[in-house]
């Protein structure tokens, strides 16, 4: 899984026992007043460089702080884990770069593939395999944490003209691979974030602070409406 992080977009998961459940692009202004979260969220922002926040060479908050504030304006206790912090916010904990040595968190979120189908092909990762791919990091993820929720992302879009059929063709693919998780016991929620418009990207690949606050907006969204899934973390 180390080798395969390194190369693909990695963002959001939460695990469980339930039927695959796709959340379209919700509005920002959508209303959470009626949450209640029993169980304090231990979350794990996992991938690379969107997950960290790259914006013009930098780290920022990213999604992570629109994705707190909304889950703790809902009622819920929030707590990000990573060995890797970027931004200003408080609580700036991520694993925005290849690597897994996280303990014990009850969500992971996963944004995954853009590196893979926007660079070269090769013959040990052709971009026709990228889901299956991706099926490989989340039975890892499943293994490791099988307490935990997971709720895996569609990418979001890019203006590169070589690379948009591919992230089309991976996003189709992602509610099999989904399946396939859950008719085996699991649980894996499909979130969908190619809604974000490329209006708000600040390059041709990674969000602005307006697409950032966007995709905070959809994962807390996603999370609100899965919130019974969650289980407390292991003492």
């Amino acid at each position: 899984m180390l080798n395969l992080l390194s190369k693909l977009s990695v963002s959001f998961v939460l695990l469980s026992l339930f039927t695959p459940t796709t959340i379209s692009a919700p509005s920002t202004s959508s209303d959470l007043s009626a949450a209640t979260f029993s169980t304090p969220l231990r979350i794990l922002p996992l991938g690379d460089f969107i997950t960290f926040g790259y914006i013009n060479g930098s780290g920022s908050n990213g999604y992570r702080e629109q994705l707190r504030k909304k889950l703790i304006a809902s009622g819920a206790s929030v707590e990000f884990v990573g060995t890797l912090t970027s931004g200003t916010m408080p609580n700036n904990q991520n694993e925005g770069h290849p690597g897994w040595t996280i303990n014990q968190p009850n969500i992971v979120l996963i944004h995954l593939a853009t590196n893979d189908l926007n660079g070269a092909e090769t013959p040990a990762e052709p971009f026709s395999k990228a889901p299956e791919r991706l099926g490989n990091v989340l039975d890892d993820v499943l293994k490791k944490l099988p307490k935990a929720v997971v709720f895996v992302a569609t990418i979001i879009p890019t203006t590169n003209p070589w690379s948009q059929n591919r992230f089309t063709a991976f996003n189709a693919a992602l509610p099999a691979v989904v399946k396939a998780r859950t008719d085996g016991g699991f649980g894996v929620v499909l979130v969908d974030q190619s809604g974000v418009p490329a209006s708000e990207l600040s390059d041709s690949l990674h969000p602005s602070a307006v697409g950032y606050s966007h995709m905070g907006d959809i994962w807390a969204d996603a999370v609100v409406a899965n919130q019974d899934l969650v289980q407390p973390v292991p003492c």
